[in-house]
């Protein structure tokens, strides 16, 4: 079965907004990593993962907007934002420490997929306390 927009939202605390700009540096990405492999492209691996990044970015700013505007709700805002921030955090980990495996391959599986196995866990503990 497959999840729906509302839930995956819920489970996930990203807007859809937030989701189709992950949706789409996945795209993007996806796209240069196949380059990359084919031979296509001379780019560095910094470089086929900056789409990634940058959608981290702005991820995190539209964070920092969200709780500008629930300030009139300071605890809600800040717990919001800290989660937000967190899960980004272990993203963006993710990333940098794959980047790095793939460019000089100095770094086993385990450690580079310790910040997905935190995300995972903050899931399930989201999954179960929804219903």
């Amino acid at each position: 079965m497959l999840l729906r927009l509302k839930e995956i939202v819920q489970w996930t605390r990203m807007s859809a907004f937030e989701l189709f700009l992950h949706l789409l540096s996945i795209l993007v990405f996806s796209i240069l990593v196949a380059a990359k492999v084919e031979g296509d492209l001379s780019a560095s691996w910094p470089t086929v993962f900056a789409p990634l990044f940058i959608c981290d970015g702005l991820n995190a700013y539209l964070s920092l907007i969200v709780f500008v505007r629930q300030y009139r709700d300071l605890k809600k805002a800040s717990i919001r934002l800290a989660c937000s921030l967190v899960v980004i955090a272990l993203f963006f980990t993710f990333k940098i420490l794959l980047c790095q495996k793939l460019a000089k391959g100095n770094l086993t599986c385990s450690e580079v997929f310790v910040p997905l196995f935190f995300l995972c866990n903050i899931l399930l503990f989201r999954s179960c306390r929804v219903h």
